[in-house]
């Protein structure tokens, strides 16, 4: 299936995006795997704008564009191997399916990840910028500013944009895969410690997925 490839959309949250569990600036090794990532938290009844420049619900739009993703992915690849029978990707804890987002209490909660390291070397960073209130404009954060983002509050917000794709992992199935591109920050609170801290938590250091192979979904 190498020659097989999903299409890619790109999309960008609201403002009003916060972020948790994040390793922006210095990536999360896990299994000797080393990965930028965050969780981005979309409050529901955020307003969003779709192709026709019209606002709509945020959380809805965006689901319903991952899921659209995942039918046109699951289509293309039963129409390239009819006698082939996939299983979307499970996860260990519940056996259901698992993808990149969920609902949690009043948010979307969208897990986004990048590989530090590629088949050419170190990828290309999640570039950072800031938002300037005076003007009105969207700057791009130094190196300086960079390195202030390595530990932030989860009451940061501001937006994020992010490709998504489909992926075929053999044994482990078939899912969507969400990779960040660029944050602008807009209202950015230092990590202090303590509390609701992402950095103070039972959370796991990677939350990647344990996968098992199950019976054919599709």
């Amino acid at each position: 299936m190498e020659n097989l490839k999903s299409e890619t959309i790109k999309i960008v949250t609201p403002v009003g995006t916060r972020f948790r569990y994040s390793y922006l600036v210095t990536p999360d090794e896990y299994l000797g795997v080393e990965k930028w990532k965050t969780e981005a938290l979309i409050p529901v009844g955020t307003k969003i704008k779709n192709e026709q420049g019209e606002l709509v619900e945020a959380t809805v739009f965006i689901v319903e564009k991952l899921e659209a993703l995942l039918e046109s992915w699951k289509s293309q690849l039963k129409a390239a191997f009819p006698n082939k029978n996939f299983t979307l990707t499970k996860s260990s804890k519940t056996g259901k399916p698992s993808f990149p987002w969920s609902f949690e209490e009043d948010n979307l909660v969208i897990r986004l990840k990048k590989n530090y390291k590629g088949m050419k070397g170190i990828n290309t960073p999640v570039t950072f910028y800031k938002h300037d209130a005076k003007s009105g404009q969207n700057v791009l954060m130094n190196q300086d500013e960079r390195q202030e983002m390595d530990k932030i509050s989860p009451e940061t917000t501001g937006q994020i944009a992010f490709l998504a794709s489909g992926y075929d992992a053999g044994g482990n199935g078939v899912g969507i895969r969400c990779l960040p591109l660029s944050i602008c920050f807009r209202d950015i609170v230092p990590w202090q410690g303590g509390g609701a801290s992402d950095f103070e938590t039972a959370e796991p250091a990677s939350y990647e997925e344990q996968t098992t192979a199950t019976a054919a979904d599709f």
